[in-house]
């Protein structure tokens, strides 16, 4: 879609206001675009308007549920006050790229936070079995085993 990649130019180019018109024009075509939910769920996101963002992003999702990425950036919009819900993006977002280990870091700190620090142990270990080099797994799982 066209106006999605005008977006992203503008964005690239610091030019938020000109991407977020991009956006709007491309929703207007096609309201449940997951490119152009997603782009502008972002652009909420970076101008701290998190309900809208999280509005935005859900629709991305709903469109394409194979989006990791917007399953991630949801898990880290809700985890704020809703950590039950964070756990469960961060869950979808590892389990459709688990070729991501950020999204696997991301689940087990915030299983972590909700007081599930066995599932925490067991997600950052698996991890780190795949990626031994990611050191800050291997600082959180110190952590958490002290």
């Amino acid at each position: 879609m066209p106006m999605v990649n005008l977006s992203i130019a503008h964005a690239r180019s610091g030019e938020n206001d000109q991407a977020e018109q991009a956006l709007q024009q491309a929703l207007q075509q096609a309201p449940d675009n997951a490119a152009a939910n997603f782009n502008m769920g972002l652009l909420q996101a970076g101008k701290n308007e998190l309900k809208a963002a999280e509005t935005s992003l859900k629709k991305a999702f709903a469109a394409d549920p194979r989006m990791a990425q917007a399953a991630y950036n949801l898990c880290i919009i809700t985890a704020t006050d809703r950590i039950g819900e964070a756990v469960s993006w961060c869950g979808k977002a590892s389990d459709l790229s688990p070729q991501e280990p950020k999204y696997a870091y991301t689940l087990a700190f915030y299983l972590n936070q909700q007081g599930d620090r066995e599932a925490a142990v067991k997600t950052l270990q698996a991890l780190l079995t795949q990626y031994p080099q990611y050191k800050d797994a291997e600082r959180l799982l110190n952590e958490i085993s002290r």
